[in-house]
């Protein structure tokens, strides 16, 4: 009897007997396998095979942990307020951001998954778009200024999606840390790539062909500026959604122009940031190693460019009249520039990181969000590949306040008041509270935000026949100033 590999029934890589078959085979094969591990856990032999289980920590890494707890836990506030771990098959976090109000965080996944989970607990509330065939990284996230339940999101395919937020409001005698959503609402998204479902929250709003990498929305509302793949910054107009500025420059142009007079950006722009209070005012950082402030009332646009800088994420952040930026470099990654006087104000060399940190290779770099102890821009928040934790910093004297270690590499980090939340290659997604000491000090000593703008009554004014105004107080004080006259 002549036999045929390509009798499947009877066809198997082992020699078997009739009462057995493959199944049995691999279920030997797997017990025989954990018996191993089982003998080498014992002796305490190196693993030869990348195990399911848990990882074990090395002496250097739980000494490491143990002296981190110590300085920066213990007696203080601070804490990991919690620690979700997620389906992995859900992508990387590249992006997140905190809700106005602190009572949600979008998060983007490099599947193309938008997900809403809650501020405090960690809980998903909703899927705001699913996971997307083929998967395409979404890279940022803006909220409207002026619409409350809005934000924007910048996608890898090309496209700025618009999302509308569902009011989903929780009952106030709930407890604080139950899970408020669906367990399946993850399970129901990790569905065949084939045909993926549609998410009523999110829509396109402005398609590109290129790759859209970070995207940033003015003060007032009005334009929408998004960074692409192909070294270009355009300006669209929200009313209606046209190209109002391009900021590009051909490749084959740009070996003819002088370094020193180059304007334009010739790598991905990756990162960029609008200014909070000045509504033509917004900063970018692309692969080309360089921060460009912009300005868009100048016909040029790029009003100063600081070299050296090289970004390799959305790691750049604005404050009143400061930039930061963090970079994905062993040493001196961290740098505060200032916008008015057009200069590098500092390089922030930490002084009390542990000395076995093999680099810093910053990917996420933002200010602390806190209206009550960081408007100036004291504390910035850093995270990457090489310090293995996220990092607050006193920009001013250059020393770590907090560090919370973190499992893989940082991507994504987003704050509001006393909350830090980040995520990275991990899947994992932790929220932690930060405090600083010295705030109790200066509790009752808060600083308040004079409005220029605001009409006084203590303050009167009087012209005489000379064109010359006096300025009297309530105090008797006076003074006097000619006005220029044209004849």
């Amino acid at each position: 009897m002549t036999t045929s590999v390509f009798n499947i029934s009877t066809y198997s890589r082992y020699t078997l007997n009739e009462d057995e078959s493959d199944i049995n085979i691999f279920v030997k094969e797997y017990k025989e396998r954990i018996k191993l591990q089982l003998a080498r856990d014992e002796e305490n032999l190196r693993n030869p095979f990348v195990s399911f289980a848990e990882k074990r920590l090395s002496v250097a890494e739980v000494t490491w942990l143990q002296d981190n707890e110590r300085r920066f836990f213990v007696g203080t506030p601070n804490e990991r307020i919690l620690k979700l771990d997620y389906l992995s098959a859900l992508g990387y976090i590249f992006c997140m951001l905190y809700s106005p109000d602190g009572e949600h965080i979008i998060v983007g996944f490099s599947s193309g998954l938008i997900q809403m989970r809650n501020g405090a607990t960690g809980a998903v509330m909703c899927t705001l778009r699913n996971v997307q065939f083929p998967p395409k990284p979404v890279y940022a996230l803006e909220y409207s200024r002026t619409e409350a339940r809005v934000c924007y999101a910048a996608c890898m395919d090309g496209t700025v999606y618009r999302i509308e937020i569902p009011d989903i409001s929780m009952p106030s005698d709930a407890p604080q840390l139950c899970i408020r959503a669906d367990p399946a609402l993850e399970c129901l998204n990790m569905q065949f790539y084939g045909a993926p479902g549609i998410s009523a929250h999110s829509t396109p709003f402005i398609n590109q062909r290129s790759p859209a990498l970070s995207l940033g929305l003015t003060s007032d509302q009005a334009k929408l500026i998004v960074g692409y793949a192909d070294a270009s910054i355009k300006v669209f107009d929200m009313a209606t959604q046209e190209v109002d500025l391009t900021y590009k420059v051909h490749k084959l142009r740009i070996q003819f122009i002088p370094k020193k007079l180059q304007r334009m950006h010739f790598g991905q722009v990756c990162a960029l940031k609008c200014h909070d209070d000045r509504p033509f005012v917004f900063a970018s950082a692309a692969w080309d190693k360089t921060l460009r402030v912009w300005d868009t009332r100048c016909a040029i646009g790029c009003m100063m460019t600081f070299e050296g800088v090289d970004v390799c994420s959305n790691s750049i952040d604005i404050n009143r009249d400061h930039v930061i930026a963090g970079s994905w470099q062993t040493t001196e990654a961290l740098s505060v520039y200032d916008i008015v006087a057009k200069k590098r104000v500092s390089v922030v060399r930490v002084q009390n990181r542990r000395p076995d940190v093999d680099g810093e290779f910053i990917y996420a770099c933002q200010f602390w969000k806190s209206n009550q102890f960081n408007r100036k821009g004291k504390y910035g928040i850093m995270g990457g590949s090489g310090t293995k934790c996220v990092e607050v910093i006193n920009l001013h004297n250059r020393y770590i306040t907090c560090s919370y270690p973190a499992e893989g590499s940082v991507l994504a980090i987003t704050s509001h008041e006393d909350l830090i939340a980040f995520g990275g290659t991990a899947p994992v997604f932790t929220v932690v509270s930060f405090h600083d000491p010295k705030h109790e000090k200066y509790a009752g000593d808060v600083e308040e935000d004079y409005e220029y703008n605001k009409p006084t009554d203590d303050v009167m004014i009087y012209e005489d026949a000379d064109n010359i105004s006096i300025y009297s107080t309530d105090e008797g004080h006076s003074y006097a100033s000619r006005k220029s006259i044209v004849k």
